[in-house]
């Protein structure tokens, strides 16, 4: 849509905001479709004018500019399109599952201070929106889709910790040490409140709590003015600011709703005509025709009566649906190689079977495993900053972290592993952490609370010494719950 000036001339047009609102998806179907017939040149002509000129220039290849409006698409389509939208849920659902467990060593004794003090962190009601669960997957979202993600962490008085999102899109400068770019300082955050007033702000980096003072890109002096540090975690880039998973792939996802919609076009196109009358006579005998049977639809199964003088036969119809279909695998499949997963996880089994089922996911396991590993580091940093605030020295800050297993064909084959273990180094079955990891492999939504209620129960009533017949009933007890975990 064109904006007009009240004297008739054009408004000058933003290249960002054409390229989005050309690229953004539509609701309605024959916007769609009309949608489909533009020009490709002027589709083209749109993506030129995103190109940088990388002669002579350094640091980011993707502009601020480009950088927002890859972000506002990849929201777009997380959320509208069933390829973006699969792609983003699978690699949330592999990391996360029902959620990662943390435990303290020895929390009973020497780790108790630090238990207690990540317990009232991570229970608190006001931090569960960002940390159960529920949070776990919402951070693995806004990561995926943003490609960066903004934790406001707020250290209150007596040790009290309270964490929140920040929208990037709100994050207008990252202001790093002059001689040292990987050392962020400040983080410089503009918002407009509901009443539409425009508010700015300065956060420190969290690792510069002290406050180093630093200098912006406009040359002055930068100094916190907000209680507030900033945890920042990137994905999908080499440089300061994050990209979407689904950067590479947003202008094929474009292009295949594109080559649907001119399907839908085509088999509406065809659909109009179903039937042909030859009619023996003039234009009188045409007319009379048509006016028997234009505009009306007939139940089905009905029977047509003719003389002589006209005869009617469907029309045979060639739709092209094998050759279309193999050229939506070729547009699939630039998705499927950006956000590393095969075809068979969007919703077409027939392309694979358990022979390919082990050879395609040894990539994926070490794709995901990777991707809990971030996570792994950024709780763990984000613990750190908690524990200092409540002076937890730094020999007490290990957490173990356990996320959901990733392949789900080794439950049974863990398990014996675990029998196998336990038969040689009895000691293991007494482990916190192995009963942890057992538990969360059996589906247990919450293993720290189960191992809780086990040694509290164990502290009322000690078991008798092991024998035998105790052994064998324990193992029954475990192949009876992985065979119900199966079914």
């Amino acid at each position: 849509m064109t904006l007009l000036r009240i004297d008739g001339s054009e408004y000058p047009q933003n290249k960002q905001d054409v390229r989005l609102r050309e690229l953004a998806p539509r609701d309605e179907l024959s916007d769609i479709i009309r949608e489909a017939t533009q020009s490709v040149e002027n589709q083209l002509a749109i993506e030129d004018a995103g190109w940088i000129n990388l002669s002579g220039q350094t640091g980011e290849v993707i502009t601020s500019a480009e950088r927002i409006t890859n972000l506002k698409l990849s929201r777009l389509y997380a959320v509208k399109d069933p390829l973006g939208k699969q792609s983003i849920r699978l690699w949330t659902d592999y990391t996360f599952g029902t959620g990662m467990v943390w435990s303290v060593p020895d929390a009973e004794k020497e780790g108790k201070a630090t238990n207690d003090v990540l317990q009232a962190f991570w229970n608190a009601p006001e931090n569960k929106p960002v940390l159960s669960p529920r949070g776990q997957r919402k951070s693995s979202d806004k990561l995926l889709i943003d490609g960066e993600i903004y934790f406001a962490i707020f250290l209150g008085p007596n040790g009290k910790t309270t964490i929140r999102y920040i929208d990037p899109l709100e994050i207008t400068e990252i202001i790093t040490d002059q001689d040292d770019k990987e050392k962020v300082l400040y983080y410089k955050r503009a918002w407009s409140t509901p009443q539409g007033k425009l508010e700015t702000t300065i956060y420190r980096s969290s690792t510069n709590i002290k406050g180093e003072p630093g200098i912006d890109s406009a040359g002055a002096s930068v100094q916190k003015n907000d209680e507030a540090l900033v945890y920042h975690l990137t994905y999908n880039t080499t440089t300061q600011r994050g990209n979407p998973l689904l950067l590479p792939a947003l202008d094929w996802i474009k292009q295949y709703r594109r080559f649907l919609s001119s399907r839908i076009a085509v088999m509406l196109a065809l659909a109009r005509f179903a039937w042909r009358t030859k009619v023996d006579g003039g234009a009188a005998a045409v007319e009379a025709i048509k006016a028997v049977t234009e505009g009306k639809t007939p139940n089905a199964g009905s029977t047509i009566v003719e003389n002589l003088g006209s005869d009617t036969t469907p029309i045979k119809t060639e739709s092209g649906a094998s050759a279309a279909y193999r050229d939506g695998k070729m547009i699939q499949h630039q998705v499927f190689a950006t956000v590393g997963i095969p075809e068979q996880y969007f919703g077409d089994i027939s392309t694979g079977n358990l022979a390919t089922a082990k050879t395609v996911e040894l990539p994926m396991l070490k794709m995901f495993e990777s991707y809990q590993a971030i996570w792994d580091g950024a709780y763990q940093d984000i613990d750190e900053i908690v524990l200092a605030h409540n002076n937890i020295p730094p020999s007490k800050w290990y957490v173990d972290r356990d996320f959901p297993s990733i392949d789900a064909y080794d439950v049974a084959s863990f398990a014996k592993a675990i029998m196998d273990t336990v038969a040689t180094f009895p000691e293991f079955a007494n482990s916190p952490e192995v009963m942890q990891v057992a538990l969360m492999n059996l589906g247990i939504d919450d293993p720290a609370e189960v191992i809780a209620a086990m040694e509290e129960e164990l502290e009322k009533n000690p078991p008798a010494p092991a024998t035998e017949a105790n052994i064998l009933k324990a193992v029954k007890l475990l192949r009876e719950a992985i065979r119900n975990k199966e079914l």
